[in-house]
């Protein structure tokens, strides 16, 4: 049965009833499923669905089967990017139903065409919904998704997700793999899974640290500065984090690192970060090292660095016309 679209006057009306409503969770709740039980707009089915987020119940099951159902049949000519059905798959994923195993496979294998899109955020929450079911299966059909490189150039989806989920299961070892053998793009994959690997042995990863240190993509520096800065103390990780500090390409990969070192709170990275700033002659370095400092556990060293900094900061300074 084709759900009625609703008027530009009537959509605004339910609009704007949505947003009036926001501090009524029970008027709003009623409002949202009497607008996802016959409403046919998108954009406004959309809004509701997100309206209602955590509050939906196992006894709402029934309209959101029938919204996924009517949308997959339209498909991307009433859900282009399948918006619709990514916002009813995340509210399945907060009931957790075994009954919905089926459709969460189905959803995690759904490939259509679309603008600079084939169906990847339907197969990225489709996957997250499967791990919340069965995370076995879920483990396996991620693992399959980041084998076959199935990942949008743009978001890096439905790979991104799998990785997500593959470190939520502690599946470390597909996480390595794939972080040892990276797609060429986007970098975001290989930051988000070398950033997951914090809890292998560092005898494992070493080479994996050396090899993404090298390179010049700006997320798979920050991935491996998380990472770098969650490992274990240790001479490897020590000099991990020299070789970062040292070696950083651009300033604000450094200030990114030099910040995540003090807001660590880490006596022995911000040991290294002290070891390190002497020989650092690059005015934006030294300031973002001196601010960063800033907000570090003061002890005398600290004190004493940030000391430092400020007077190599100020003769680095161009001197002012008169």
């Amino acid at each position: 049965m084709k759900r009625p679209i609703s008027t530009g006057s009537e959509a605004r009306r339910r609009v704007d009833r949505l947003r009036a409503l926001r501090g009524s969770p029970g008027p709003l709740r009623e409002h949202c499923l009497a607008i996802l039980a016959d409403e046919g707009s998108p954009d406004v089915i959309r809004l509701a669905l997100e309206a209602i987020g955590e509050t939906i119940e196992m006894g709402d099951r029934p309209i959101l089967l029938s919204l996924y159902d009517y949308f997959d049949a339209v498909g991307p000519k009433a859900d282009p990017v399948g918006t619709v059905r990514v916002e009813v798959l995340k509210l399945l994923w907060h009931l957790r139903s075994h009954q919905d195993l089926n459709l969460a496979l189905r959803a995690s294998r759904t490939v259509e065409p679309g603008f600079n899109s084939n169906g990847e955020l339907i197969r990225a929450a489709g996957i997250a919904l499967l791990g919340a079911i069965d995370p076995a299966t879920a483990a396996l059909a991620a693992a399959k998704i980041l084998g076959s490189g199935d990942a949008n150039t743009f978001n890096g989806e439905p790979s991104l997700t799998a990785i997500r989920l593959l470190a939520s299961l502690n599946e470390r070892a597909a996480l390595l793999m794939f972080a040892l053998n990276p797609p060429a793009e986007p970098g975001e994959l290989r930051a988000e899974s070398i950033r997951s690997l914090a809890n292998i042995p560092i005898e494992y990863i070493a080479d994996l640290i050396a090899s993404a240190s090298a390179s010049q993509d700006e997320a798979v520096l920050v991935g491996l500065a998380d990472l770098v800065i969650q490992l274990p103390e240790s001479p490897e990780a020590t000099e991990a984090a020299k070789s970062l500090l040292r070696d950083a390409p651009h300033p604000e990969i450094y200030e990114f690192l030099v910040t995540s070192i003090t807001a660590s709170r880490r006596a022995d990275l911000i040991g290294v970060l002290l070891e390190t700033l002497p020989q650092e002659m690059s005015q934006k370095r030294l300031t973002a090292a001196m601010r960063a400092l800033e907000l570090a556990p003061r002890t005398s060293e600290v004190e004493a660095a940030i000391a430092e900094l400020a007077l190599r900061v100020a003769k680095q300074q161009p001197p002012r016309r008169p």
